[in-house]
């Protein structure tokens, strides 16, 4: 008898086909999960500006790569500005030190650097009119050759799950809406699937997004606290470079459990190294550790998440919990991954399980 002589046995195959195509898409994504997570987390933190711009924009894919290009031009920003701040503190430290003899190598980059000529500064790379950098650097190519082909691999791969990222969030922006009625379609709107999905949606678009609520308000505290403290500091500068600091502080509140510290702290006592083996006042450190921890680190930080409390479904200490034992367990994808596990559990639990009981208890 043929397989699809019987409603079972089509079924049945239909099934297995299912099945197959799942398990090869799963084996696909696998690899790139973290890429996916972050996708996904990126998502739900600009869905609400794709829908106020396709209010204006009727066009889905403009509005989807304008919502993108808010988010990653910022990125390219405070990537370029943390390599310059890198180079010029690169050339202060070869100043102060035994290494001066190497500082004339960077003197051409950073004046590129200084004026904004990014086409000059990669010229200058490439043809060695940097002084000897270039030239050394292509002196070394023959021995350096399997370095240089691992780094082109790690820089292609980063490049590759960059761009996967974009394309998944694009078409997230863009068909969301179309997913979603397709599979509502599916499963002829069963009103519990519905409630469930909808519920994890919604507390899924309030926690990713009061996640960059945080980063904002703490970078832009930051930023206001250092600039006032290096105002009224009248025998030197505090905090040197007050911007870049406060974007590092902003991105740092996404780490679980140590958040904005990992930053600031180090810095302190770097301030604190350099009041003790300089003429550098000693108030300095203090006034930076105090102001950091009560008004950048704790202030914010109490009325953002509190704000994500009432207006998510589920717990604060749920969600924190979610993001610590995330990480731990899964890595650095653990962060987006955790908050999502949570939120499918906590409404799994009040929506689904009771209903699950009283059918096994038979009540």
């Amino acid at each position: 008898m043929a397989v699809f002589d019987g409603w079972d046995g089509k079924r049945s195959l239909w099934v297995g086909v299912g099945l197959i195509i799942a398990a090869l898409i799963g084996i696909a994504l696998f690899r790139y999960v973290g890429t996916v997570l972050f996708a996904i987390f990126v998502y739900y933190a600009t869905r609400p500006l794709y829908r106020q711009l396709d209010r204006f924009i009727d066009h889905p894919n403009v509005t989807a790569t304008v919502t993108i290009l808010f988010v990653i031009l910022p990125m390219a920003v405070v990537i370029a500005y943390t390599g310059i701040v890198a180079l010029q503190e690169l050339n202060q430290f070869l100043a102060s030190s035994d290494l001066e003899a190497y500082r004339s190598y960077l003197q051409p980059y950073l004046r590129l650097a200084r004026e904004g000529d990014v086409g000059g500064l990669r010229d200058a790379f490439q043809d060695g009119s940097g002084g000897s950098f270039g030239s050394i650097v292509r002196q070394g190519v023959p021995g350096t050759l399997g370095q240089l082909q691992s780094i082109g691999g790690y820089v292609f791969s980063v490049l590759a799950r960059f761009f996967l990222m974009l394309t998944i969030l694009f078409y997230l922006l863009r068909d969301d809406k179309k997913v979603r009625r397709w599979f509502y379609e599916s499963i002829d709107h069963d009103e519990e699937v519905v409630s469930y999905l909808e519920a994890v949606d919604d507390d899924l678009e309030t926690i990713f997004l009061s996640n960059i609520a945080v980063i904002a308000v703490a970078a832009v505290t930051a930023a206001i606290t250092y600039a006032a403290l290096n105002y009224f500091v009248s025998d030197g500068v505090v905090v040197a470079t007050p911007v870049l600091l406060s974007l590092l502080i902003g991105i740092g509140t996404l780490i679980p459990a140590v958040g904005m510290k990992i930053v600031y702290v180090p810095y302190g006592l770097a301030l604190l190294g350099l009041a003790l083996t300089t003429p550098t006042p000693y108030w300095h450190p203090v006034a930076f550790f105090v102001l950091t921890f009560v008004v950048v680190d704790t202030i914010p930080d109490f009325f953002a998440r509190s704000y994500l409390s009432a207006q998510s479904g589920v717990h604060m200490g749920l969600v924190l919990l979610g993001y610590f034992l995330g990480t731990l367990a899964f890595g650095w994808y653990g962060l987006f991954l955790g908050p999502i596990v949570v939120v499918l559990a906590v409404h799994f639990a009040s929506m689904i399980f009771p209903a699950l009981s009283s059918d096994f208890l038979g009540e």
